[in-house]
């Protein structure tokens, strides 16, 4: 047995080379994680479906980053938040970041006009339905229709920031690299993940007040860029 998690780039490849079993695909995941702090400290960054703000609250609190160039937004109209979710709203406002209810990921100009983002920031999606939309799972649908509207909202040289389970199964569900395609993004490079390395973290769905990562230890982050 091996362990990649913490090596460097060179070190992985170096693994790699001598345990040939391991695919580029999965190296991509263990060599490395996604530095989210120094993304935040370059400015202008969009958190959506943020469920109750943990993970936006969380990154905002983090050393030398702009928060006032931060908006961190919710699906759930102001009247439906959780009390966490209005308690780390307040939270957020008195850091100086911008905080919003009522924001669809898939049709953000309705509700932000043409504001363009360095980095737009998408921890866990899940629509909580397995019923299949245009023969696709939903959640493939869902983040499909998320990139293509993004997509209208990243200024030159932005990312888009998708978090997910590490799984054979949301591999399938979600199919990023299909999705980064039909949106005209390049294929995805993609990161380990661990939420525990943010403790303020959890994550909360929309639909049910539950978390898209209970039961599962393994995550990935998906990074996409024109």
């Amino acid at each position: 047995m091996y362990e990649l998690r913490g090596a460097t780039l060179q070190e992985a490849v170096q693994q790699a080379l001598r345990y040939p079993a391991l695919s580029t695909k999965k190296l991509a995941k263990l060599a490395a994680k996604f530095d989210f702090t120094a993304r935040l400290r370059m400015g202008n960054v969009l958190f959506v479906g943020e469920g109750n703000l943990s993970f936006a609250l969380t990154m905002s609190r983090k050393p030398r980053v702009p928060t006032s160039s931060i908006l961190a937004t919710v699906y759930d109209a102001e009247e439906d938040l959780t009390d966490i979710a209005y308690e780390n709203a307040r939270k957020l406002l008195k850091l100086g970041c911008s905080a919003k209810t009522g924001v669809d990921a898939t049709r953000l100009s309705d509700t932000i006009g043409k504001r363009q983002f360095r980095t737009i920031i998408f921890q866990f999606p899940n629509v909580a339905s397995r019923d299949p939309r245009y023969g696709q799972n939903p959640n493939h649908v869902l983040v499909t229709r998320f990139l293509k509207n993004a997509q209208n909202h990243l200024k030159s040289g932005g990312l888009v920031v998708i978090s997910t389970v590490d799984s054979p199964f949301y591999e399938g569900t979600f199919k990023m690299k299909e999705a980064a395609r039909k949106a005209g993004f390049a294929a995805p490079t993609i990161y380990t993940l661990d939420p525990k390395d943010d403790p303020g973290y959890t994550h909360q769905n929309t639909a049910d007040e539950e978390s898209a990562a209970d039961g599962h230890t393994t995550f990935a982050t998906f990074v996409f860029s024109r």
